[in-house]
C-alpha cells in the first residue's frame, strides 16, 4: 500500500486572502483561501523503486470539497505554473469549490532528484497515479488529473494505463508536435540531455520565449515566466519523443476536457480534432480553445477565460461535484 499523504504546516491565513510563509507572492489572493504546503511519498519504478518527495501546494475554500484536483506542470516549469501572479488557475479552480493540488514532478523544483537521468515520461505516469491513491486514502471521493505540455501527456498516460480518476483536463498537448519543436529535440536537446543529466528546454531563454509566447503577449509576463524557467531532467527529455501517452488514450472512459492555444507553436492547434478521436472510449471530450495565445497559454488574458470555461466543464459533470 502508498504511503499516505501528509501535510506540513506552514500555513498562514491572512483577512485578504492566504500566504504561505516566505513563498507566496505579496499580491492579495481571493478571499476565504487557504494554501498550504504538501508533501506525497512515491516510490520511482525508473530508479529502483527508491523513495522521493513530492512537494507541493493545495489551495482551499472554507468548504469541504469531494473532488481534488491534481495538476502537473509542463518542461520547464514548477508547481508555480498554476499560482502565476495575475493569472492562477490554482485559484480559480479553488474558488468553485475544489481541492486543488499543484505539484512539483520529481526533479523540479522542491521534489529533488540528484541524477536527471534516473526518471522518464513512464514513471511519471506512475508517480500521478500513486498520488491519486493517496488522495483518495485521504477521503476524496473524486479525483480530476490536470496538467500542461507534458504534464498533460503524463496525466493522458496516468488515465489510459491505470485509471482511478474520475475526469482529465490536457492543456497544450496532441500527438503530433511541430516539426519545430521536432527540429529542436533533434538538434538540441537531445544532445544537450546526453550531455549532462539536467538540461535547459529549448535551449535559450530568447528561442523559450519565442516559442511559448506570441507577439502580442504582455513583456512583463513573459519576461517573469522566462526568469522562473528550470532545468529540466534529461530522463524526461530522452523518453518523452516516443509520446507512450499515444498508446492508451483509447482505454480512457472518463470525460475529457483539451485545450489548446491558437498560437500555439509546439503542439498547432489543427491538430486538436485528431487528437480528439483518439479517446475513442471516453463518454465526452470536449475540445476548448483559448485565443490569441502561445504554447504558455494559462499566463495570457485569454487564458483566463480559459481557466473559467475549465471550471464550467468540471462543475457540469456529476462525476468532479465541488462544494461550493
Amino acid at each position: 500500500m502508498r504511503r499516505s499523504l501528509y501535510v506540513v504546516a506552514c500555513m498562514v491565513v491572512t483577512v485578504s486572502g492566504f500566504a504561505v510563509q516566505g513563498t507566496a507572492p505579496a499580491e492579495t489572493r481571493g478571499v476565504g483561501l487557504l494554501k498550504q504546503r504538501v508533501e506525497f511519498t512515491v516510490t520511482n519504478p525508473a530508479e529502483n523503486g527508491a523513495s522521493h518527495q513530492i512537494v507541493g501546494y493545495r489551495y482551499d475554500t472554507f468548504c469541504n470539497s469531494p473532488t481534488a484536483v491534481l495538476l502537473m506542470h509542463g518542461l520547464s516549469y514548477t508547481k508555480e505554473a498554476w499560482d502565476f501572479p495575475g493569472y492562477s488557475v490554482a485559484q480559480k479552480l479553488a474558488e468553485a469549490g475544489y481541492a486543488v493540488f499543484a505539484i512539483d514532478r520529481l526533479g523540479y523544483g522542491e521534489s529533488k532528484l540528484a541524477n536527471g537521468y534516473n526518471v522518464t515520461f513512464e514513471a511519471y505516469g506512475d508517480m500521478a497515479h500513486q498520488i491519486v491513491e493517496q488522495l483518495r486514502g485521504q477521503g476524496f471521493q473524486h479525483v480530476a488529473l490536470g496538467g500542461h505540455s507534458a504534464g498533460a501527456g503524463e496525466t493522458e498516460y496516468e488515465a489510459g494505463m491505470y485509471g482511478g480518476v474520475d475526469a482529465i483536463m490536457a492543456l497544450g498537448w496532441h500527438h503530433r508536435p511541430s516539426n519545430q519543436v521536432g527540429q529542436d529535440f533533434l538538434t538540441g536537446d537531445n544532445p544537450r540531455a546526453l550531455q549532462d543529466s539536467y538540461e535547459y528546454f529549448l535551449g535559450t531563454p530568447a528561442h523559450r520565449a519565442e516559442m511559448f509566447y506570441t507577439a502580442t503577449a504582455d513583456p512583463d509576463v513573459v519576461d517573469a515566466d522566462t526568469k522562473s524557467a528550470v532545468l529540466t531532467p534529461s530522463g524526461e527529455i530522452l523518453s518523452i519523443g516516443l509520446q507512450t501517452s499515444r498508446f492508451v488514450v483509447g482505454n480512457i472512459k472518463v470525460p475529457v476536457f483539451l485545450q489548446f492555444a491558437d498560437g500555439d507553436r509546439l503542439f498547432e492547434p489543427q491538430y486538436a480534432d485528431m487528437h480528439k478521436g483518439e479517446f475513442s472510449s471516453s463518454k465526452s471530450v470536449t475540445v476548448d480553445m483559448v485565443k490569441d495565445a502561445g504554447h504558455a497559454l494559462m499566463t495570457t488574458k485569454g487564458g483566463l477565460t480559459g481557466a473559467d470555461r475549465m471550471v464550467d466543464w468540471l462543475r457540469s459533470h456529476h462525476e468532479t461535484p465541488s462544494c461550493r
